[in-house]
């Protein structure tokens, strides 16, 4: 009787342990082309590089970004995913201001199919808190 107590208390104190940590993850399970559903000319895709998750953000504005001569650092950031918000560091830190991890609200709608994601962290032009955009998976 005293074993199935002490097992009982032993399960108990490790769910609780787990409630209280922070779940994060690589995020390997964003690898893939990303559309925008609102915006279909803009895509994120999320790549793995030396054990590293990245992303390139190809949106329309990023690109014309681009092509008046700014750089591709500041297209490219890695990513981790950590209680549910999507954690980003542009790869070179050239950006003023973006140089360290900045979030934004991440949310599945369809588990590694679509999700909603704030873009404040990797799209800082549009300093937009509470304003989350779609992608879908491209196939």
């Amino acid at each position: 009787m005293k074993w199935i107590t002490a097992l009982s208390a032993l399960v108990l104190s490790g769910l609780l342990a787990a409630c209280g940590k922070e779940h994060s993850s690589s995020g390997r399970e964003l690898l893939g082309t990303w559309v925008d559903i609102n915006h279909t000319a803009d895509t994120l895709v999320f790549y793995n590089e030396g054990g590293k998750v990245y992303l390139y953000d190809n949106s329309m504005t990023t690109r014309a970004v681009l092509a008046a001569g700014r750089g591709d650092k500041q297209a490219r950031f890695e990513i981790k995913l950590v209680d549910n918000k999507l954690m980003t560091k542009n790869v070179g830190g050239d950006i003023s201001g973006l140089d360290s991890w900045t979030h934004g609200r991440f949310e599945w709608i369809v588990q590694n199919r679509e999700f909603s994601v704030e873009p404040n962290g990797f799209r800082a032009f549009l300093s937009c808190v509470g304003c989350p955009q779609q992608f879908r998976r491209v196939e």
